[in-house]
């Protein structure tokens, strides 16, 4: 199978994000540390960092290498000691306390590591990560309800750091509010381009379309994309009553279904263009929405279907082959706009999604 979701290009490498003012011997020490660390030559690695700690013993970075390269022995507790003390230099990140919290983990112990996760949330308030490893402590033990919280109070700090998305939109995909699982899935898929986990969410969002619009007969068609609970105080607003996004969802997503009786690659690109249509007449004030915006701009741009078709492609593979042979202009066209930087879906404090 050819997959084709398009790569950012963005090489992260921890002890070079730096590079004023540090010991370049040091330096290079820690690459060649980390490149035998790759290659599994843990032991070798760290007799490396160790000299690397003695060459520059304010840096946060080479401790930090040196217990990671313990933490991948499994030796979790030397790992912590490295660790602690490092947590005292000047340029720490959350990142130490992400792995101090993981080490206890690890441990098998769970409130050690949540504790060490919100101490490191008191000093870095931003740090996404961290609330994520927070949920993932919370997932371990069946805790859905917090691991969720947690994960939502992840893009609340840190609305551009893809792992809660991902998170979220696999535990709502799985539920009754698949929803959520949507857009939180879709959201995730445009911030982290090409990945594994990339791929495996375009087949998961094809799969939930296709299992919540349901055809059951020619006349028929039933929708299960959230549970709506009103109350009788919801009821008594009258005409000030707001609806949760999911119904304003639900009801022009049927209307867009009219005349469908499958869901492919095609069809659901048709439905969500006739969706946008339908909610971007009055609905969306109700709702603003940040995935909904950047698929309208798409739409005015008479890329949306190129964009569906990118999007969706894992689940329906042959399909997506044949629709990109057959209309290879409009997919260079839109593939030279995605690609651009510019153009990328941009997700700020003000602008980003959280559920009703």
């Amino acid at each position: 199978m050819k997959k084709k979701l398009f790569f950012s290009f963005v090489f992260v490498f921890l002890i070079s994000s730096i590079f004023s003012q540090k010991n370049e011997v040091a330096l290079a020490k820690a690459r060649q540390a980390i490149d035998l660390m790759d290659k599994g030559k843990i032991d070798e690695s760290i007799k490396l960092l160790e000299e690397c700690i003695k060459l520059d013993t304010k840096d946060f970075t080479y401790p930090y290498e040196l217990a990671y390269a313990y933490m991948l022995k499994k030796d979790y507790k030397t790992a912590l000691k490295v660790i602690d003390k490092a947590k005292k230099l000047k340029n720490v990140n959350s990142q130490a306390y992400q792995l101090s919290g993981n080490c206890y983990s690890y441990l098998n112990e769970p409130e050690k590591a949540i504790k060490d996760y919100e101490e490191g949330m008191k000093k870095f308030p931003k740090a996404g990560n961290l609330h994520l490893e927070k949920g993932n402590v919370f997932l371990y033990q069946k805790k859905y309800n917090e691991a969720v919280s947690s994960y939502e109070k992840g893009i609340a700090v840190d609305p551009t750091f893809t792992s809660n998305y991902y998170r979220l939109a696999l535990l709502f995909l799985d539920s009754s509010d698949k929803l959520s699982g949507l857009i939180y899935g879709e959201i995730f898929m445009n911030l982290e381009r090409s990945t594994d986990r990339t791929i495996k969410m375009s087949e998961l969002l094809l799969e939930t379309y296709k299992k919540a619009i349901i055809f059951k007969s020619e006349d028929e068609i039933k929708i299960e994309f959230c549970d709506i609970v009103l109350t009788d105080k919801d009821l008594k607003k009258g005409k000030d009553i707001q609806f949760p996004l999911c119904a304003y969802f639900g009801k022009n997503i049927i209307l867009a279904t009219v005349g469908k009786k499958e869901i492919n690659l095609a069809s659901l690109s048709d439905i969500r263009t006739t969706f946008l249509n339908l909610y971007f007449k009055e609905d969306y004030k109700m709702h603003d929405n940040v995935l909904f915006d950047y698929q309208k701009n798409l739409l005015e741009k008479g890329l949306f279907t190129a964009y569906n078709h990118y999007i969706f492609q894992i689940g329906a593979p042959e399909e997506f082959e044949n629709w990109v042979k057959n209309n290879q202009e409009e997919y260079n066209l839109f593939k030279d706009w995605y690609t651009n930087p510019d153009n990328y879906l941009k997700i700020t404090s003000k602008n980003k999604f959280l559920r009703d």
